[in-house]
């Protein structure tokens, strides 16, 4: 990987929550709530062997080689401070039926979608363990 591309990385993902997508790993049956919580940490370091990441709750040290990584996401955090919040999750628990039912037939025993009140909850920790 060239070096700007490393910088790039750097300047974009340090420091924030992120996903590390990768290529399929050993175990593939996660449930929507074991894969966030599996892939999505806080990204300490990028260099040129891979990301260095940390667990936003339980603080446990990740790595993640670039030999395996297809992409890194950094996530929407919204805090329940944010004048906003309700609003915004309103919008997130309704946004997915909307393009769910626009796409595919709606099935109401299962969602491809993750669960934004975990999701919430999980930035939510994430903050108080960053103060």
């Amino acid at each position: 990987m060239k070096s700007i591309t490393v910088k790039k990385l750097q300047d974009a993902f340090i420091g924030k929550f992120c996903t590390i997508l990768t290529s399929t790993i050993a175990k593939t049956n996660f449930q929507d709530q074991q894969f966030s919580d599996f892939f999505t940490a806080i990204v300490e370091h990028i260099d040129e062997d891979g990301v260095f990441a940390k667990h936003h709750i339980t603080g446990c040290k990740n790595f993640y080689s670039w030999s395996h990584i297809v992409g890194i996401l950094e996530e929407q955090v919204i805090s329940e401070d944010n004048p906003e919040y309700e609003k915004i999750i309103q919008e997130i628990k309704k946004a997915p039926v909307e393009t769910q039912q626009s796409i595919l037939p709606v099935n109401t025993n299962s969602s491809p979608y993750v669960n934004a009140d975990f999701m919430a909850g999980l930035a939510k920790q994430a903050q108080e363990k960053m103060r």
